[in-house]
């Protein structure tokens, strides 16, 4: 009865027990982290975009390595002159990249330009040969000057520049330190340059603290890259590649023409005029009655004839290419080079020595010649008195032509060995001849200011520097190679030749002069 006391109800089941509900969404809640990290693993990476390949990193790349190469000076295989040229042909394409982001950046372009203008009038230079004169000096001076101002302003362009793409981009605070470090390394190198004259102690840190802001200038243009500084890519109407051959076509012209039309000096050629003067033909016949040559005679000037108008004794040395030596002391096999000592004996045992040169018919002129003398008795004491001497040959007209020499004068050269320094005081004089003559050749005379009784013996040092070939680059004359402790390694690629010779002076037991 107890069953059926409400008959009329549904029969439900009871509810389940809230603790089950919870137990069963238990499970799920506890596997959604372990889902998570699940589903991320299994998710594709986000990749971060590569910025090195932009326009803005590519144009940067190509300051920094500019500035890398043009850094540093490497004085052995030419690479004082390719490393300039490549790293202000980077600086010019680089510059060229970003001249439309800002104004900063259009003069660092126009800075860029004006490099490639000085680099190509120092590239042409090097291509002439130039005197060592008051407007020469200038020039390089100017140059420097000019080179060293421009750097400076570009740096600063580049400083500046970075920093107004950092503040477009809404980059804050805008820093470039790498820039601006690299300003403040030029302006510390030429103040101490200017100051010191040397930066040899602390050469070895510079260099490093240099090449490591170049590095870090790179950084810094991948990091602005990744912060959203860009350039859009335009499409120059006239290429990279196209503009740098172009220059380089430039150059190549500017360096032929130096070669061709500068490679020589200026002679001041005039026709030979037999003298009319009685004086100087009686010394003519004088000189010729005691034994001169008489093709060496001839070559004499005016002056120097007279000079010799009492002479009492001649003696003479003649000398063949055979008893030269080079500059790497072998035997010197060019034996189209003579030589021949006059001296001359005159009143009051006064002494005038003359040394005449000439080249056979064949031999080739192709730049600049040099000759030095040096004069001194057994005391090595130099005691020359005044000097003489010009330049001759025979045209194809058959007239003979004569000029004086380039800046003759007194020099003072390194004559000793590896072991031992000896410095000399040379007379140096320079010449170009022409390869439209025959029988080039010339002399150098000297009136001894001492007579003969005052010393024992006296000797006489002769050397030539012949220019045997054309192409060099940087173009040296003859003169660069009268020291004898020149770079060797130039030395012997270079297209010089040296001869030398010497002869010696005395008195013998009866008091004749002899030459030796």
């Amino acid at each position: 009865m107890t069953g059926q006391v409400f008959p009329d109800l549904p029969q439900t089941p009871p509810p389940e027990p809230l603790t089950d509900a919870l137990a069963q969404k238990e499970p799920s809640e506890a596997l959604t982290p372990a889902q998570e990290m699940a589903d991320a693993l299994s998710a594709p990476e986000v990749e971060t975009p590569d910025v090195s390949d932009s326009p803005f990193c590519r144009a940067m790349g190509l300051i920094a390595g500019g500035l890398a190469v043009t850094g540093v000076t490497l004085n052995f295989w030419n690479l004082d002159v390719l490393l300039p040229l490549v790293g202000t042909f980077c600086l010019l394409v680089g510059f060229r990249t970003l001249r439309r982001v800002n104004g900063f950046l259009r003069a660092g372009f126009t800075c860029a330009c004006l490099r490639v203008l000085l680099l190509f009038v120092e590239l042409g230079q090097n291509a002439a040969v130039l005197r060592e004169t008051a407007a020469a000096d200038m020039v390089s001076t100017a140059l420097a000057f000019g080179s060293a101002a421009v750097q400076l302003v570009l740096l600063f362009c580049l400083w500046q520049g970075l920093l107004d793409m950092q503040r477009d981009a809404g980059i804050t605070p805008p820093a470039a330190p790498a820039a601006g470090a690299l300003l403040l390394w030029y302006i510390l190198l030429y103040v101490a340059a200017a100051l010191f004259a040397s930066l040899s102690l602390l050469l070895g840190a510079y260099v490093v603290w240099y090449f490591y802001l170049v590095v870090r200038l790179k950084k810094l243009s991948k990091s602005m890259a990744a912060q959203g500084c860009a350039i859009k890519p335009i499409k120059e109407r006239f290429s990279n590649h196209k503009l740098v051959g172009s220059l380089l076509t430039v150059l190549a012209v500017v360096i032929a023409c130096g070669f061709l039309f500068f490679g020589s000096y200026r002679m001041d050629w005039t026709p030979k005029e037999a003298s009319t003067d009685a004086q100087v033909i009686e010394a003519h016949e004088r000189l010729l009655a005691l034994g001169y040559p008489e093709s060496e005679l001839n070559d004499l000037s005016d002056e120097d004839l007279l000079t010799c108008l009492r002479a009492e004794r001649v003696v003479i040395k003649e000398c063949t290419g055979s008893a030269y030596i080079n500059y790497s002391n072998k035997p010197q096999t060019n034996d189209a080079f003579h030589l021949t000592i006059v001296a001359v004996q005159r009143p009051f045992d006064r002494l005038f020595v003359a040394c005449h040169f000439r080249w056979d018919d064949g031999v080739r002129f192709y730049g600049t010649e040099s000759l030095a003398f040096e004069p001194h008795h057994d005391s090595n004491s130099w005691f020359a008195k005044e000097f003489s001497g010009r330049v001759l040959y025979d045209g194809p007209d058959g007239a003979t032509y004569t000029a004086p020499y380039i800046d003759p004068g007194t020099d003072q050269v390194n004559l000793g060995s590896w072991y031992e320094n000896c410095f000399r005081q040379l007379y140096c004089a320079d010449a170009s001849f022409p390869n439209d003559g025959t029988n080039q050749r010339g002399y150098v005379a000297c009136a001894l200011s001492n007579n003969i009784d005052e010393f024992t013996k006296f000797e006489g040092l002769f050397y030539y520097v012949h220019q045997n070939g054309r192409f060099q680059y940087p173009v040296k004359t003859a003169r660069d190679y009268q020291d004898f402790n020149v770079n060797r390694p130039l030395l012997y690629n270079a297209p010089f030749e040296r001869v030398q010779d010497y002869f010696v002076l005395f008195q013998n037991e009866d008091g004749v002069l002899n030459i030796h």
